[in-house]
């Protein structure tokens, strides 16, 4: 069925104009229903103006309307389909898709820490400083600075050096 229930709402020549219209643009089925729902309200608050209308008649100012509106979904459409293909031909680092066994490595290295070291390893990943680290764990900054450099050093050792900020 290509037109949603609207009745009582607007005008079933407009609901009409609207399929119609998305059917000349080149629109699916299933789009159709989509243009009908992310237009209804448009057309809900479409108010004709005979004085302003330069002659033209009601129909023909909301067919403008429609189009306009379907348009703007196609283009939207088309720029979206187009970032979906570069995206497909740019290669993800590796460090951006890391595979279930490098999140296990990753998890292990981290339990292997010491208490005071997740700590640290938790508040970093909050994006906190190391000064913030320090007044939260109450001790001082050269402390946090040294467990920072172990926990650095702890993953180089392990090879996820490729998961460590800069």
């Amino acid at each position: 069925m290509d037109r949603c229930g609207y009745d009582g709402v607007v005008d079933a020549w407009k609901v009409e104009l609207i399929v119609a219209r998305a059917r000349r643009m080149g629109f699916r089925r299933d789009e159709i229903n989509d243009a009908q729902q992310g237009m209804i309200l448009d057309v809900v608050a479409f108010r004709f103006d005979a004085a302003k209308s330069n002659g033209a008649k009601e129909s023909t100012v909301l067919q403008a309307l429609i189009d306009n509106q379907l348009k703007k979904m196609c283009r939207t459409t088309a720029r979206y389909r187009a970032r979906l293909e570069r995206l497909k031909e740019e290669p993800l680092p590796e460090s951006a898709c890391p595979d279930q066994a490098r999140g296990l490595d990753i998890q292990a290295a981290v339990a292997s820490l010491s208490e005071p070291e997740r700590a640290v390893c938790r508040a970093l990943g909050e994006g906190c400083s190391k000064e913030e680290i320090a007044r939260r764990l109450d001790c001082g900054w050269h402390k946090v600075d040294r467990l920072v450099r172990r926990i650095r050093e702890h993953f180089e050792e392990l090879g996820l050096d490729a998961y460590l900020a800069a």
